[in-house]
């Protein structure tokens, strides 16, 4: 670095370099074929800003952060290497220079790095900002998403089922989301929503960065949002980030939605998602089924192991819950113990009500402290 002409030059602080360089690691490809998708751009702006920006070309990701701009940078780098390093630097100014070489430069006191560069116009274009979004607050946002996103599908034969719908019609929100054996439903009315009505499946992984965005984003009291030639856009305060939509037509959720269930029952969160574990340790299938026993005239029910007769004896666990509001007759019934602790797990409130039917009947989960969500699952077969 000593003699040589310096091409480009900002200085910067360790906590914002490696901040914005842990934002961006979701979206980089660990093993891409083209180098560009495992590298982030380094662009300064104007006289104190240094803009990062990585893809996958599914995700985009763009951050600015603070910098005081000597001379002009613009260039690619290897994202995951850089942030390795920076992670392990003390916490001081560092300096970034481009020297004539095209080499990258970092220094911190008597510390040193040279990272090889890649040419930027390789870098794909970015998506382009929405003319028009709408501001919601960071808490119903990321709440929303919460709530939805581990009823995804992982793998479909449906590619609408692996992303979330995500749908305004005038002042209501929806946010959809079922593997076909739960659904996830939240509908927030918000006031003075003025883009126009839209919907758009966001992928399972563009769901996941956009949580982590807002997740890390405390200080942030609202987003934007809007949509734009086939991608979602969502603005969190310094962080930009473009998820690629998918294609095709969400299935009628509504009528996965029974209108009538002529067995209720409240119960415990806390306590249904305690029993569904320690039950279920005992059950021997793949999906760890728990059968639930429904005795309205005891107000009570019996969760208890699932355990096939096919299989030698290997033990067996149950445990009594008091429940309230009780309506219905007696009635077995099985769920998938970690879709139903999932689901629990998404309510954030002191009860649940579990509504369902006769045999193989859709289970609803719904509590009137948390009036904006409810979550279906399909229930599994007894044997006889």
């Amino acid at each position: 670095m000593k003699g040589g002409k310096t091409m480009g030059k900002c200085l910067t602080d360790k906590g914002s370099l490696q901040s914005a360089l842990m934002l961006i690691q979701g979206v980089i490809e660990k093993k891409a074929i083209n180098p560009v998708l495992t590298s982030v751009v380094f662009e300064t702006v104007g006289d104190d800003v240094l803009r990062l920006k990585a893809t996958n070309l599914e995700e985009s990701i763009l951050v600015n952060t603070w910098a005081e701009v000597h001379e002009p940078i613009n260039l690619a780098v290897s994202a995951k290497r850089l942030f390795e390093f920076v992670r392990e630097l003390p916490d001081l100014p560092i300096s970034i220079e481009v020297d004539e070489s095209g080499t990258l430069n970092l220094s911190v006191e008597r510390i040193r790095a040279t990272f090889p560069t890649l040419d930027v116009e390789e870098f794909p274009d970015f998506p382009a900002k929405p003319e028009s979004t709408l501001l919601l607050s960071r808490d119903v946002f990321l709440d929303a998403l919460d709530k939805v996103y581990y009823s995804i599908a992982a793998d479909a034969v449906s590619m609408p089922l692996m992303g979330m719908l995500f749908k305004k019609e005038g002042d209501v929100l929806h946010f959809v989301s079922t593997d076909g054996h739960r659904l996830s439903l939240v509908e927030r009315s918000v006031e003075g929503l003025e883009a126009h009505d839209f919907e758009m499946i966001i992928p399972r992984k563009g769901v996941q960065e956009i949580r982590k965005v807002l997740e890390r984003k405390v200080e942030v009291d609202a987003v934007e949002v809007g949509f734009s030639e086939n991608h979602c856009y969502v603005k969190a305060g310094n962080v930009e980030i473009f998820s690629r939509v998918l294609e095709g037509r969400y299935p009628n959720y509504k009528r996965v939605v029974p209108e009538e269930f002529d067995k209720e029952f409240i119960v415990s969160t806390k306590e249904f998602m305690q029993a569904a574990k320690r039950v279920s340790l005992f059950s021997e299938d793949k999906v760890r089924g728990i059968r639930i026993e429904f005795r309205p005239d005891e107000s009570l029910i019996v969760v208890s192991s699932m355990v096939s007769s096919g299989s030698g004896f290997s033990g067996a666990a149950s445990q009594e819950i008091e429940i309230a509001d009780v309506s219905g007759t007696n009635f077995v019934f099985g769920l998938n113990a970690k879709y139903l602790m999932e689901a629990l797990s998404a309510f954030d409130s002191e009860t649940v009500r579990v509504s369902t039917g006769e045999a193989l009947w859709p289970v609803k989960l719904t509590s009137e402290e948390v009036p904006y969500y409810l979550h279906i699952i399909m229930p599994l077969k007894l044997e006889e």
